[in-house]
């Protein structure tokens, strides 16, 4: 099945008309922006652009998306008093790629927004390869974020420094949902807030176009690190993950969530989350709180947990699981906690510990540097107990996939690592480019 994927992803770029390459300057592309057609690329030449991108109404193609796209650091979109800086209402097939995003310090003024008319869906949106700074002012600014219904999202290779909340997707009232995303390979350091949170989701709204079958939400190879800086509105977790609808369209959603780095929280989990959800090959660094906390949230309890072949490194403790029905399936096994004293939890049959000497003698570098860290075990922590484990989880999104990307030859061992330390893997707080590609 992958392998015809592959082709089919291959052949596609061929079967794309492509549209016209328009060049922009910060004084004439308001002017352009409004004539674009599907297929158009809007190329926005270096310099400061101070009048937002108001994306309303506009629509692409499947195939032949609208795409602005600048020069890096080069282009910067310039916030301003009383307006989003892109401000997506009504909008579809969007491509946002290679900007750079001055929040100068604003208050509530958000860098990437779908808002506006309820009605009316955001979808087949990408932003991509953007650099967010400056959106710090208070937890309410958010770098990117959606408050009306929005689908197939892919939101990847972003770096966002500092705001108030990075990624903040679904309304608070749970009725503008967010559904069938990718956020991918992004970078998002020292916020206020959330790193990242999708809200919980109530009854589907009748928007036209919005998904009615089951979906599945990813959220993979990012890195989400908190400072300890206390939020204006309260403290919150690197990433949450909300509920979904408990009957009709979104009640069997998932989220499939692996190969993210989650590093320091001091007052909360690096994850909490509640619905269906499979955490599989990540990496939990640094927190005297609970790793994972698996919880009611928003009167919506947690349906189908997974939680495999994840490393826990200076975690007090690694996972808590409450308010899972009777019944419900409950999944932790083939994970790894390192800590330097202490001892593994009384509930961690099925997953593998190293302490103290154990963890120094066995693991490659287990220091709290970065650019130092390597996690890489000297040798597999195997278990015969595991050796079922492909049955149950055949069904996940690259289950087979450790944390470097690399193919799993077997399923039984413990951690984020499924080879032996070879050559050092050091991991370093920065956009993991070599896990996705960036247009």
């Amino acid at each position: 099945m992958k392998s015809s994927l592959l082709i089919v992803a291959l052949l596609l770029p061929a079967a794309v008309v492509c549209g016209r390459d328009v060049s922009a300057t910060p004084e004439n592309y308001r002017t352009l922006l409004g004539k674009l057609e599907p297929g158009d690329t809007l190329r926005l030449a270096p310099g400061r652009f101070a009048r937002g991108l108001r994306i309303r109404g506009m629509h692409g193609k499947a195939g032949k998306p609208i795409t602005i796209q600048g020069s890096g650091a080069k282009t910067v979109m310039v916030a301003r008093n009383g307006s989003n800086t892109a401000d997506l209402t009504d909008a579809s097939w969007i491509v946002i790629r290679n900007l750079t995003f001055d929040g100068r310090n604003l208050q509530n003024i958000d860098a990437i927004k779908a808002g506006g008319d309820t009605s009316k869906g955001v979808h087949h949106i990408t932003i991509e390869g953007n650099t967010i700074v400056n959106h710090g002012a208070n937890q309410q600014t958010v770098a990117i974020s959606t408050k009306v219904p929005c689908w197939d999202w892919v939101i990847r290779g972003n770096t966002i420094i500092g705001a108030g909340t990075g990624l903040y997707l679904g309304n608070s009232d749970g009725r503008q949902p967010f559904i069938r995303g990718i956020i991918e390979g992004n970078f998002v350091k020292d916020p206020q807030g959330y790193c990242m949170q999708i809200k919980h989701q109530h009854e589907r709204p009748e928007t036209p176009g919005i998904p009615a079958k089951a979906c599945t939400t990813i959220i993979r190879y990012n890195v989400f690190i908190k400072n300890d800086r206390r939020g204006s509105s309260g403290d919150r977790p690197n990433l949450l993950v909300g509920g979904f609808p408990k009957t009709g369209p979104g009640a069997k959603d998932r989220y499939q969530i692996y190969g993210n780095l989650l590093v320091h929280n001091p007052r909360e989990s690096l994850f909490q989350g509640t619905g269906s959800i499979s955490l599989h090959d990540n990496i939990f660094v640094d927190t005297p709180r609970t790793a994972i906390s698996i919880m009611p949230h928003n009167r919506q309890a947690p349906r189908s947990i997974r939680i495999y072949h994840n490393t826990f490194f200076r975690t007090a403790r690694p996972v808590r699981i409450s308010g899972l029905p009777k019944g419900a399936e409950r999944l932790v096994a083939g994970n790894l906690l390192l800590a330097p004293s202490g001892k593994a939890p009384a509930d961690w049959t099925g997953n593998a510990a190293l302490i103290g000497p154990a963890m120094t003698a066995g693991i490659a570098a287990p220091v709290l540097t970065f650019g130092k860290m390597d996690l890489q075990p000297r040798r597999l922590n195997q278990s015969v107990a595991l050796k079922t484990l492909r049955r149950r989880i055949a069904n996940d999104t690259d289950f087979d996939l450790d944390y470097l990307k690399r193919k799993k030859p077997q399923f039984d061992h413990h951690g984020a690592m499924a080879a032996p330390h070879r050559k050092p893997q050091p991991i370093r707080l920065e956009l993991r480019k070599n896990t996705i590609t960036v247009n």
